[in-house]
């Protein structure tokens, strides 16, 4: 019986069996809790992209836990992620060309961490490395490259400054477990006076180009004119030739006719001929040389 606010009140006892089953069933909540806790602290999910570096009371274990679900010792071990997708660094340098152009070079890299060494990356840098090996490394490649050519080579020789700079950074990072992946020159900024002097550069080639370009018009244009002339003048010499060739087959012709003429020519073929040219007129003077005389034989001829 008990006491409340003056009034008095009669409380059941609870039977012993009851607070056998209470005290049970609180014991067995408290082991559920426990061992969800325990489950939830002993196990650790590595998303798709990562690697775990295991701590075991702050030390680095030598195991890299995989990507899913790994197990762990509860309160002992902490794990931490570590990042091995491909990433992007960007710096920009000034630096100085082997002709000693200033330039300012902006440069963007692709890398990723080792899968491997992710662990030895994490006790050297911790996950720090941007800042501490990657852009510092970038900037010291960029000026070990640009070093190596002259200004205007930069630009005319893209490709291979881009590949002198890939193979500094690559051998750079490489000792701090980091691969390179690709790397951009995004832009060259040059002095101003520089600017101006490739700009003039520019013009004059531009300008040379026009007047080789007219050279070879009037080249052009003055072989087309000999290919003509000489042209002509072959026609002209074939139609010579051609000329002379008639004439020579002409004469040719005639001369076979006078030969064949005078082969077949008779003493009355002859006089026929005469006769047929004579305008039936006598001569009017006759001579004989034997005698020296010289007779009008228009005396002999009546009205």
């Amino acid at each position: 019986m008990s006491d409340f606010g003056g009034r008095r009140y009669d409380i059941p006892e609870v039977p012993a069996n009851v607070r056998r089953m209470t005290g049970t069933v609180i014991i067995l909540l408290i082991l559920a809790i426990s061992g969800v806790v325990i489950l939830s602290t002993a196990t650790v999910r590595i998303p798709s992209g990562n690697r775990g570096v295991l701590l075991t009371w702050g030390k680095v274990e030598d195991r890299i836990l995989q990507e899913g679900l790994s197990f762990k010792i509860p309160f002992t071990q902490t794990v931490v992620l570590m990042n091995t997708q491909i990433q992007k660094a960007e710096s920009t340098e000034a630096t100085a060309t082997a002709d000693l152009q200033e330039v300012s070079t902006t440069v963007a890299v692709n890398y990723r961490l080792d899968t491997e060494r992710v662990n030895q990356i994490y006790v050297d840098l911790r996950q720090d490395y941007v800042n501490r090996v990657i852009k510092p490394n970038i900037e010291e490649s960029i000026k070990a490259t640009t070093a190596e050519y002259r200004a205007e080579e930069l630009v005319t020789n893209r490709a291979d400054v881009k590949a002198t700079l890939d193979e500094i950074l690559t051998e750079r990072l490489a000792l701090f477990n980091i691969d390179v992946v690709s790397v951009s020159l995004t832009d060259f900024q040059f002095s101003s006076s520089f600017s101006a002097a490739i700009d003039a550069k520019v013009t004059a080639e531009q300008q040379a180009l026009v007047s080789k370009n007219e050279l070879e018009k009037i080249r052009y244009e003055a072989q087309q004119q000999i290919i003509q002339a000489e042209a002509a003048k072959n026609a002209t010499i074939a139609r010579a030739q051609g000329d002379a060739f008639a004439v020579i087959i002409e004469a040719n012709a005639t001369a076979q006719a006078i030969e064949i003429i005078t082969q077949q020519m008779t003493t009355e073929y002859a006089n026929y001929l005469w006769l047929q040219q004579w305008d039936g007129r006598l001569p009017a003077v006759m001579t004989k040389d034997e005698q020296g005389l010289i007779i009008d034989a228009s005396d002999f001829i009546t009205p």
